[in-house]
């Protein structure tokens, strides 16, 4: 176990499932290290997500799109890293750039995923090897953080366990979601849904019929109240959605993951892509149905007990890739029935 530890930097700038998937690792920290001042860096995209989290003292956001775009702005924000004096690092985004980040911070410890160009970067490089199908990434964060802490290892509190994702939700957030279900119609007694069919990519989206048609179904089998939740940038997919659909739908779009997590948390069933939201249903234990295209899903599936995973196996999964000589048929040609099995499954 490293020695004379007080201040600690975690980089974790990119999607909110890798962060959400980080928590358990951040918790590990905390407990080996009950007295240190843990920052987590994160991009504005995730960095929500940390709100609450008992595990982090401070969130610095690094946005490298908009603020920090500019040579000079991360000129100053290297120095702020530097000046604030890190005893550890922990780079667990893989990526050069903040392997060279966590170099220019001047910490005594830098531990991180081995990267052949940049090993002189780490004091700490960590050379994970996992076949695909077999590690989830919870367990890989966890590994990165047990060459910090060793054997040497606090057990997590009564009633959690060391891969419990950690995503804190306030009174006042689960009343504002009370608050606008009942606004909508939706009671308690309701059989309410919540579908995303959003996602980063192309090829992790299921099809606009596949879910209008599972939509359709859920109305007329169980009386399901359906929200269709979407980002910014989807409104057109979540009309197409309800322009095929046979029963209208509610529409809604969060104003922040905050809201997002607090509508996911009050539905009864959660219906969505390999996604973000996928995540935050995960560490809140609601009911999902996630449907998985080309990603490893043993590596990237909810562990949530009350998670169904839909998908079509193919020779050529998993791949992650963002071109396919197939179509993507993976995601694209996966049949409505799979995903219907997988929702009556879960509903018994």
């Amino acid at each position: 176990m490293f020695k004379d530890i007080t201040k600690i930097l975690i980089l974790r700038p990119d999607g909110i499932g890798d962060l959400l998937n980080s928590t358990p690792a951040i918790s590990l920290l905390r407990r080996s290290y009950p007295d240190a001042h843990i920052t987590v860096l994160a991009q504005p995209l995730n960095a929500e997500i940390l709100i609450g989290n008992p595990d982090v003292d401070e969130v610095l956001i690094y946005d490298r799109i908009s603020r920090h775009k500019r040579l000079w702005e991360r000129l100053k924000f290297f120095h702020r890293l530097r000046k604030t004096g890190y005893d550890l690092v922990v780079v667990m985004y893989t990526a050069s750039w903040y392997n060279f980040l966590a170099y220019a911070s001047g910490a005594k410890y830098r531990v991180g995923r081995y990267q052949k160009r940049f090993k002189s970067t780490l004091t700490h490089p960590c050379r994970q090897t996992y076949a695909k199908e077999t590690v989830h990434e919870v367990e890989r964060n966890l590994d990165l953080v047990r060459i910090i802490c060793g054997n040497e290892i606090a057990l997590p509190a009564q009633n959690a366990k060391s891969s419990d994702l950690v995503l804190n939700l306030s009174e006042e957030e689960r009343q504002w979601a009370h608050d606008y279900t009942q606004k909508l119609g939706i009671s308690e007694d309701d059989f309410f849904v919540c579908i995303h069919p959003g996602g980063s990519s192309f090829d992790k989206l299921w099809t606009e019929d596949g879910y209008a048609r599972v939509a359709d179904r859920l109305v007329e089998r169980f009386g399901a109240k359906i929200l269709m939740l979407h980002g910014p940038s989807e409104s057109q997919l979540a009309s197409d959605i309800q322009q095929r659909m046979t029963h209208d739908v509610l529409i809604y779009a969060p104003e922040s993951l905050r809201q997002l997590a607090a509508l996911i948390d009050r539905c009864k069933l959660f219906i969505c892509n390999d996604s973000g939201p996928m995540h935050i249903a995960a560490a809140l234990d609601v009911p999902t149905v996630a449907i998985f295209g080309p990603t490893d899903h043993v590596r990237w599936a909810p562990q949530n007990p009350n998670a169904r995973i839909a998908r079509r196996d193919l020779p050529c999964w998993p791949c992650s890739a963002h071109k396919c000589k197939n179509s993507f048929a993976c995601t694209k040609l996966l049949p409505v029935e799979t995903v219907w099995e997988k929702i009556e499954a879960l509903l018994k």
